[in-house]
């Protein structure tokens, strides 16, 4: 009987018969002809196809069915290309978008709608100079007209068939201006690269044109992208180089603007062009080279210059070295023809640079040398001058130096500043000279032009405060009252301050009573100080008062940290059931405890043995899933519960809470 074969198994072969029977010796069929073997052979082919087209055959319609999709489909693409060339309509081109690197800019075909190129205009390179004139005339009035999008489609179209070519520099202009106008950078660098690839020399004017607008405007990078595309070609003039020195100076790239500098010498600057020469080399920390051209224009150069000059020393750490250079600067001066002196070079902006830097290097000896030298030169210090002094005095502990400028100031013909005086103050006040402070403000109460203000009373009497001096601090504010000057909320909350250093809680509630009565608006920050003021008396219940009519007479509401002042001045006193009045108070009024409340309250309940209280608020503070307390308060918590005894129910849900 034939063996049963298994879908898909191929037929035995013409080469797979037994050859060697059960004893080793051959058979018949290893000796049988060619015929046989070229018939068994057809058989077995003929077998194995019939098995494939069993097992492959939906495999291959499939793969029949793609094949044929693929076919239609480069059909009918090479049918719509066909279309687009001969004109036909089609859809708008995607917008151009800006080049993020100096290669090569390649221009997207997009969707003409300007003038239709027929199949005639295909057969030359350059369309008739008549038909481009047209073209041109077209775009440029749609440009006039700011119709930009229109005119940049036309030009797509043009340039997509071929047809951009003989286009003159005016309409390429007109593009850059109206592509800055509407903020399209990409499209400036578009049209310079087509330009170069067209092998166009634009003129003069193109380039100043293109570099002011792009520089009025803040393009500072598109700038340096121009002169990274056509470095070799842009001309040699100031007006060019000015624009892109100031655009690589602006960007951050000082030396990219020091290696322009050569070009921009040669284009024939005068000296007052040579401030951007100075401008470099403050940005590069080159003093050197500035003082080489400072050297190199003498009396030509401006105050500018010299000022940039100065700031590049200080800025390199080398006041000396500046103030041998403003010595020079004098001596230019000095050069004038008789009876017509130079223009100054030195002003006092140039001392005061240079007397920064001796502050910086806290040598406050030679600021007062350039003091006294910029006094000999006829130039007055100004405010910056004599803040600067007195910042290095400070800085370097002198007092007595610092007592000088203040001296000098009342001294001088210039009239007294009230800021400048109140700046003065300020500082002796960091300095703790405090005495000098007050000795200056007696001063500018016999100046008519620099009387005290509220600023400066503010800070004496918050110095005399921090001193312990309420006695001198209320002096100031009858002082205050009798210059015509109302208290207000800041220094209010200075006296309360004062009342609650000196724990005089009748002298406080009488300031806050008076001032309120005085039109006074009372602040937070009232209110937190005198919320302590009521807790170091314990005065608990005017502090409960205070706290829960505040809404309603001051219109503010408190907020959390004052319920915690509120609660902290009651455990200060273990006032604990005082303490929870306030906490149901903030309960009520909508305010939730943060974990700065919970935690000045929780060992007070703790301490009263409040259990249920206790529980509550770790409740409270284990509610989303994470302590709002340290961990060491809910242990102490837990302790103190499991050794008081009889509160087994309580231990246990602490226990399961602070798991």
């Amino acid at each position: 009987r034939a063996p049963i074969r298994a879908r898909g198994s191929l037929p035995p072969g013409p080469y797979s018969t037994t050859l060697f029977n059960r004893k080793g010796s051959p058979t018949s069929e290893a000796h049988m002809g060619l015929d046989d073997a070229a018939r068994s052979m057809s058989h077995w082919s003929s077998s194995c196809m019939q098995v494939i087209l069993e097992n492959f055959s939906q495999e291959l319609q499939v793969l029949a069915f793609f094949v044929f999709s693929y076919w239609v489909v480069r059909a009918w693409r090479q049918h719509v290309r066909g279309t687009k060339r001969r004109g036909t309509k089609v859809l708008p081109p995607e917008p151009p978008t800006l080049a993020k690197s100096n290669a090569e800019l390649r221009l997207r075909p997009g969707a003409p709608c300007g003038p239709r190129v027929g199949a005639a205009d295909l057969a030359g390179d350059l369309a008739p100079a008549s038909q481009i004139r047209a073209w041109e005339a077209q775009m440029l009035q749609h440009l006039e007209h700011r119709e930009f999008t229109r005119a940049l489609n036309m030009y797509r179209g043009l340039e997509r068939d071929g047809r951009d070519r003989g286009f003159s520099e005016e309409l390429y202009l007109s593009f850059v201006q109206s592509a800055v106008r509407v903020e399209k950078i990409d499209v400036v660098e578009r049209m310079l690269r087509v330009m170069r690839r067209h092998r166009m020399e634009p003129s003069l004017r193109f380039w100043q044109t293109t570099m002011k607008m792009l520089a009025s405007r803040k393009h500072f990078s598109a700038c340096l992208v121009v002169h990274t595309l056509f470095s070799k070609q842009i001309p040699t003039d100031k007006v060019v180089f000015s624009c892109l020195i100031n655009a690589a100076l602006e960007v951050g790239d000082p030396q990219r603007a020091a290696l322009m500098l050569e070009r921009y010498r040669d284009a024939g600057i005068e000296a007052k062009d040579h401030v951007l020469f100075f401008r470099t080399y403050v940005a590069l920390g080159d003093v050197d080279s500035a003082e080489a051209v400072f050297q190199r224009l003498g009396a030509d150069a401006s105050t500018l210059m010299l000022n940039l000059l100065l700031l590049t020393c200080v800025n390199a750490d080398q006041p000396a070295r500046g103030i041998r250079l403003l010595r020079e600067a004098h001596d230019f001066e000095s050069q004038g023809v008789q009876d017509i002196p130079l223009e100054k070079i030195v002003d006092v902006v140039s001392y005061n640079t240079i007397i920064k830097g001796f502050a910086q290097a806290k040598n406050s000896g030679q600021c007062f040398e350039c003091l006294q030298e910029m006094v000999s030169h006829g130039i007055d210090p100004d405010d910056i001058t004599y803040g600067t002094l007195l910042d290095s005095c400070i800085a370097d502990n002198h007092i007595d130096a610092a007592g000088e400028i203040v001296n000098l100031l009342m001294g001088s013909s210039r009239p007294m500043d009230t800021v400048m005086c109140t700046l003065f103050i300020k500082g002796f006040v960091r300095a703790n000279c405090l005495p000098k402070a007050l000795e200056l403000c007696e001063e500018m109460k016999r100046r008519k032009s620099a009387h005290p203000d509220i600023i400066t009373y503010s800070v004496l009497i918050k110095a005399l405060v921090d001193q312990h001096d309420l006695d001198r601090a209320l002096g100031l504010v009858e002082d205050m009252k009798m210059g015509g000057l109302q208290p207000d909320d800041i220094i209010l909350t200075h006296l309360l301050e004062g009342c609650r250093y000196a724990g005089n809680h009748d002298l406080g509630q009488k300031l806050f009573r008076d001032m309120l009565a005085s039109g006074v608006k009372p602040s937070e920050f009232s209110l937190v100080t005198m919320l302590k003021l009521h807790g170091r008396c314990g005065a608990h219940e005017a502090a409960h008062e205070l706290v829960a009519s505040w809404e309603e007479q001051h219109e503010g509401r408190p907020s959390v940290i004052h319920y915690t002042c509120l609660m902290s001045g009651c455990m200060r006193t273990k006032s604990y059931d005082q303490a929870w009045k306030a906490y149901e108070l903030m309960k009520s009024k909508g305010i939730k405890p943060d974990s700065m409340a919970l935690s000045t309250l929780l060992p007070g309940m703790v301490a009263a043995q409040r259990w249920d209280r206790v529980l509550e608020l770790v409740r409270l503070a284990t509610a989303r899933g994470q302590s709002a307390v340290p961990s060491e308060t809910l242990n102490n918590a837990l302790f103190q519960v499991e050794a008081a005894g009889g509160h087994r129910g309580i231990a246990e849900e602490l226990r399961a809470l602070m798991a």
